[in-house]
């Protein structure tokens, strides 16, 4: 009796060490989204991964990449999830691995504005003296990205003068004197600079129409 309750012994914690390095849902890594509320699609998404009572441990997926201790980016391709994987060695050297899945989402298109006005497929309409040292923003609709954005260069045709690249986000002296009643402008690739993540392009960032009165 004695030799079978020792086989039993044995066989049970052959199983529970045999199942130390299966997949399991996450319980001591813990993985924080910083600055965005959910994973975007073709954004570099700025993450903290941390592990407790741990000797080491390893993190993989698909657009994963490590900028700092504990500090990631990832930045998902296609698909609807994406999924980091977090190999941790325990201190007796056991392995054990836990998974993280996010639901990725697109973005929506830019919000382009002037002086704080915007209109979506129709001509803004600005007296002269309203367009003085002007100001270009680009906000977006979607309340889960917590980032700001400063515009660092656009383009600017005014009816069928030239094209002048400005640098910096503010209507220049030089274009301003250039400006007449009734004149069209057309205000387009319009680059923008994400806080803490420099110049990305991840949509579409529309034009602006606006008519001098």
């Amino acid at each position: 009796m004695r030799n079978f309750h020792f086989l039993l012994l044995f066989l049970f914690s052959f199983s529970v060490n045999a199942q130390s390095d299966t997949i399991i849902s996450a319980k001591r890594s813990v993985i924080a989204l910083d600055k965005v509320k959910t994973i975007y699609r073709g954004f570099a998404n700025p993450i903290s991964i941390a592990v407790s009572d741990c000797k080491s441990f390893k993190v993989e997926g698909i657009g994963l990449q490590e900028k700092s201790n504990g500090k990631y980016v990832l930045i998902p391709g296609a698909g609807t999830e994406s999924k980091i994987v977090v190999t941790i060695t325990n201190f007796d050297d056991s392995i054990s691995v836990e998974e993280h899945t996010f639901i990725i989402r697109n973005f929506t298109n830019a919000v382009t504005k002037i002086n704080g006005s915007y209109c979506d497929n129709c001509i803004l309409l600005f007296k002269k003296e309203d367009l003085k040292d002007a100001y270009i923003d680009v906000s977006f609709r979607d309340l889960n990205l917590d980032y700001k954005t400063e515009v660092t260069e656009f383009t600017i045709k005014i009816s069928k003068k030239e094209r002048i690249v400005i640098k910096g986000n503010r209507i220049s002296d030089e274009v301003y004197k250039l400006l007449k009643s009734n004149q069209k402008i057309v205000i387009s690739d319009i680059k923008t600079k994400f806080e803490s993540l420099g110049n990305i392009m991840i949509c579409r960032i529309p034009l602006i129409l606006l008519k001098v009165e």
